[in-house]
């Protein structure tokens, strides 16, 4: 009777303390915008599943504690004394995409990741890390609880429930094809990002990322360009550029290095020399 009790009574409090975690990120920002598609997508996949979401280990616990601190954040900054958006690192990876008709197309994907800074009504410093966009999507399947008789004899239904087994990375900010657009598209979130320094970013910060199956970050990735470089050039010349030092420049066929200098290959180095 006792055990039953005090079981009872673990249960009650376990129940609370998920409640109570979870509350940390109910709730819409009044100051930033920030990314919370990983929580809302494993919200929809448990739904889909006749499942809830009833604890904070439900969902990955980086994605998880980084909503909590910006909702933290927004809670506490004093916007009257200024909201710094500053983006520290940003990556460009092609991405395998399934459009309506099932056909695959790879696009040119856009990740990036920084900092928010303010100041709380005491005058303290506060900050807070942000990512934008990608988000990750959970495969949830179905586990039998006894393999050898996976059907109740009775009803027919599986017996058995569904648990997480990895997760999908997704994207939502594709950059267009078109160079004048791209650049647009960049330089516009670069002036939303109050406190964004480009110079800074120059300072390898920008990278590409080689693509990786099923869109992961396995692909090795670099960041040695230049904002110009990073804007201009499209998905397949950044990847050359960043994989060989040199690329194709697709609107001419001519060979160019890093600098944007002509190069061709020198038979008595066995390089790609500079054109003089």
């Amino acid at each position: 009777m006792c055990y039953e009790v005090l079981s009872l009574e673990v249960s009650e409090l376990e129940k609370k303390h998920n409640e109570l975690s979870l509350k940390q990120i109910a709730g819409k920002t009044q100051h930033i915008e920030i990314n919370e598609r990983t929580l809302e997508a494993y919200r929809a996949e448990y739904t889909k599943k006749g499942l809830a979401v009833t604890r904070e280990e439900d969902y990955p616990q980086e994605d998880f504690y980084l909503v909590k601190k910006l909702k933290q954040f927004d809670a506490l900054v004093d916007p009257s004394q200024g909201i710094r958006k500053v983006i520290e690192s940003m990556v460009r990876q092609p991405v395998t995409i399934f459009n309506k008709t099932g056909k695959a197309e790879v696009k040119d994907a856009l990740y990036y990741s920084g900092n928010y800074y303010g100041t709380d009504k005491r005058g303290n410093d506060i900050g807070a890390e942000f990512h934008e966009g990608s988000y990750r999507r959970p495969k949830l399947v179905f586990s039998y609880t006894d393999s050898a008789n996976p059907y109740d004899p009775k009803t027919g239904e599986r017996r058995g429930e569904y648990k997480q087994s990895g997760f999908a990375y997704e994207y939502y900010i594709f950059l267009s094809s078109d160079k004048k657009e791209r650049r647009k598209q960049l330089e516009e979130i670069i002036q939303k990002a109050t406190g964004t320094s480009i110079g800074n970013l120059e300072n390898h910060h920008l990278h590409y990322r080689n693509p990786s199956p099923y869109n992961n970050r396995q692909g090795g990735h670099g960041g040695s360009f230049n904002w110009s470089q990073f804007c201009d050039l499209s998905i397949q010349e950044l990847g050359e550029c960043q994989n060989k030092n040199y690329y194709r420049e697709q609107s001419t066929g001519v060979l160019k290095d890093k600098d944007g200098r002509r190069v061709k290959w020198d038979d008595n180095t066995g390089k790609m020399e500079a054109i003089k």
